[in-house]
């Protein structure tokens, strides 16, 4: 997840708090267990994975939600012991333009679908302006470029209706985690820690910044 994250997900000053989507695999040792037997194994691997209660919707799919730091119990991480460059997400898209350039594109379908050939011509310009804008992410970030992301909400759905069971004696479930932006800094520059965010917590207690922000904490 922390790589299709890392990969997929983009950042904006504005806040947008992107999904990214997995589907991991249980192996089960028959095709021909009990919708019971199924539902015993992903119990066990959900199991006090969350204090909210457990949807259920109308075609019987199963959804656990957890927030912050309950993923990461639930995954065995001793967060409270991890830097931040074992626990968070980095380095990630930020304010590449990816996001405005589909919302443009969904704009200009409409235009064109619409037949406005003065909003369809504008909305050309703008996609073209924006091609050649550099990203505020290159290819080997660096420095205040080098972008990290925080865990906030994770969805873990068990859909009743299970398409491998049969053919590849295996459960999946699908699993949706939002993320938002942290901060930037390159870990190996900050003894693993952010070089710019709003938390203490996150930079390297021997930095000068964090011994300002203490001050002002204060």
């Amino acid at each position: 997840m922390r790589e299709r994250i890392s990969s997929k997900a983009q950042y904006t000053k504005s806040g947008l708090k992107p999904w990214t989507q997995i589907t991991v695999s249980l192996p089960i040792s028959s095709s021909d267990t009990t919708e019971e037997e199924d539902l015993a194994v992903v119990w066990a691997v959900m199991n006090e994975s969350t204090r909210n209660e457990v949807k259920n919707n109308a075609n019987g799919d199963l959804t656990w939600t957890q927030w912050g730091s309950q993923n990461l119990n639930w995954l065995g991480k001793d967060w409270k012991n991890m830097k931040p460059v074992d626990l968070y997400v980095h380095p990630v898209h930020y304010e590449t333009g990816a996001r405005k350039k589909i919302i443009l594109k969904t704009k200009l379908r409409k235009a064109q679908k619409a037949k406005n050939l003065l909003e369809t011509t504008k909305i050309i310009e703008e996609l073209s302006s924006l091609e050649k804008t550099k990203p505020d992410h290159p290819c080997e970030p660096r420095g205040h470029h080098y972008h990290w992301s925080n865990y906030e909400e994770c969805n873990v759905i068990y859909k009743k209706k299970q398409i491998r069971k049969q053919t590849h004696k295996e459960l999946q479930l699908i699993i949706k985690i939002r993320t938002y932006y942290l901060g930037n800094g390159v870990p190996e520059e900050n003894n693993g820690y952010l070089q710019g965010c709003a938390s203490s917590e996150l930079l390297d207690p021997e930095s000068k910044i964090y011994c300002l922000l203490k001050i002002m904490e204060c």
